[in-house]
């Protein structure tokens, strides 16, 4: 049950490399690899347009121990490459006249990496007592960045108590791209393969045939092959006809292979060299597949991504996670390997209420997210969206 946490005070860090690392892990609970202390600090070497990091902490008087806090970051969001190429072609003419046209100084909180709670809290039942006090934080530090946009993502649900909080601070919700979910019940590889209804598994069969001069490598350490994999991420990122935002580097990589809970699953060809890449989070029992990269040659000809996918299935089934979240982006082939799409939804509040009333029309219209449904991969149905969240004890989140 919410618990009122007593007199709490915030503090707004000049960076997350002023806070002990220390400190920050002791608030991380199941479900929230993504905002590790070691990941986030590599993710910061992100090239990002004015990337700042300004996280949030709750602490009681007198203590020197945060109870709560959450990242944040200071960035120049384009809103042509952050929701779709449907907003970039549509801003494509006026940015000939307005350079700058839908780009504006943001302040985010959390994360990008979905199916995240943003909020980090020791004590679970204290959430609610605590995030009027960040909340408000993150709003002066918006004001203090001149941060005209203040976005906050990314919820499985549009209601809740936190969608409650806010709703009273003024923000309004808008639908997000989807992420696609994979429950894995299954004790071998083979039986989820045998799970499948015939087309799929057929398809399934004939891909991995297709590609069995292809190796599979699984390293926990890997700085050594920082280059090569921001150099493949970069081909992806290239001709991304989705979500575009930070660029990660091989400053990223090297220092994601610092992260415990970080890995990457390499596809290799004969003569050694990588088809295909996954980085993943170990977030047990759940894994997270967070960035990808391959040159378009091989995820065509050589059906290396495809692989890759059926290799993230088998990796996860073998080590025993329950879920496995494969990400925001080219949704058709993950839903086409028996994920679920699950519904994001982000909250953002606009210092000009005109402008927040345009955003939110475009949010919910013309650049609404395509709503998808689930293939019927398997013989059996497989669990909902809201299944698969509430696994995930993620309603604290809504």
């Amino acid at each position: 049950m919410p618990r009122e946490p007593g007199p709490v005070r915030a503090l707004r860090p000049v960076a997350l490399e002023a806070v002990p690392a220390t400190e920050w892990e002791a608030l991380r609970s199941a479900g929230s690899a993504p905002l590790t202390y070691g990941y986030l600090r590599a993710w910061e070497s992100s090239e990002l347009a004015g990337l700042r990091s300004r996280p949030i902490l709750a602490r009681r008087p007198g203590s020197e121990h945060p109870i709560a806090a959450c990242p944040g970051y200071a960035y120049d969001l384009d809103v042509a490459g952050v929701r779709s190429r449907a907003a970039e072609r549509l801003l494509r003419w006026p940015r000939r006249i307005w350079p700058r046209l839908g780009v504006v100084r943001a302040y985010e909180l959390g994360c990008g990496t979905p199916l995240t709670n943003p909020f980090l809290v020791a004590d679970p039942g204290l959430l609610g007592g605590v995030l009027p006090t960040l909340l408000e934080a993150a709003l002066q530090e918006a004001d203090r960045l001149a941060a005209s946009f203040i976005l906050v993502q990314s919820f499985t649900s549009p209601s809740g108590p936190v969608a409650e909080q806010l709703l009273g601070r003024g923000f309004v919700t808008v639908p997000m791209p989807a992420t696609a979910l994979l429950a894995l019940p299954y004790g071998s590889f083979e039986d989820y393969l045998s799970a499948m209804r015939a087309p799929y598994r057929r398809r399934a069969r004939r891909a991995l045939e297709r590609t069995a001069a292809l190796t599979v490598e699984h390293r926990t350490t890997f700085a050594d092959l920082a280059g090569e994999l921001a150099r493949l991420w970069r081909a992806v990122y290239d001709r991304a006809r989705e979500l575009r935002r930070e660029v990660v580097t091989a400053e990223f990589f090297r220092g994601a292979s610092e992260v415990e809970e970080s890995s990457v699953l390499l596809i290799r060809r004969p003569d050694t060299s990588i088809a295909c890449f996954a980085l993943l989070l170990d977030d047990r029992p759940w894994l997270t597949f967070v960035y990808c990269g391959f040159e378009e040659s091989a995820g065509r000809a050589e059906g290396a991504y495809f692989r890759l996918l059926y290799e993230i299935v088998r990796f996860a089934i073998e080590r025993g996670y329950e879920q496995v979240d494969l990400g925001m982006t080219t949704l058709v082939p993950k839903l086409d390997i028996g994920a679920v799409p699950v519904p994001l939804f982000g909250w953002f509040r606009h210092r000009n209420r005109l402008v927040q009333r345009a955003i939110s029309a475009l949010g919910r219209g013309p650049l609404r997210p395509e709503a998808l449904q689930p293939r019927r991969v398997f013989k059996s149905p497989p669990p909902t969206a809201a299944e698969l969240v509430r696994a995930r004890n993620l309603d604290i989140a809504g």
